[in-house]
């Protein structure tokens, strides 16, 4: 359980191989709502900006997310001024550790 509370803040993750369970547990043990979209997989992208629209932060993958996602993601986040955090690594520990750093 982390120390941090993100107090109920929709987090958005975006990509990822199906593993959202995982990522579900660590976004809500940081105290934040969980929201996904696969990024372009099976999901539509035009989905996409409605759902950054939603969110209080958007983090992603940037291995698993599609070139088209990643371009649609990052122009929508700018626009909306919304904070977008792309992950280098796509492991639960990396996830973890852009939570802790969160200040929304």
């Amino acid at each position: 359980m982390s120390n941090v509370n993100l107090r109920g803040r929709r987090i958005l993750y975006v990509g990822g191989r199906n593993r959202t369970t995982h990522v579900r547990r660590v976004i809500e043990e940081h105290g934040a709502r969980f929201a996904y979209h696969d990024g372009g997989m099976e999901q539509s992208i035009d989905r996409l900006g409605r759902m950054v629209r939603q969110a209080d932060v958007v983090l992603f993958p940037v291995e698993y997310v599609s070139h088209s996602a990643l371009h649609k993601l990052k122009a929508v986040c700018r626009s909306l001024d919304k904070p977008y955090v792309p992950l280098r690594h796509p492991g639960l520990d990396t996830l973890a550790t852009a939570l802790s750093t969160l200040s929304l």
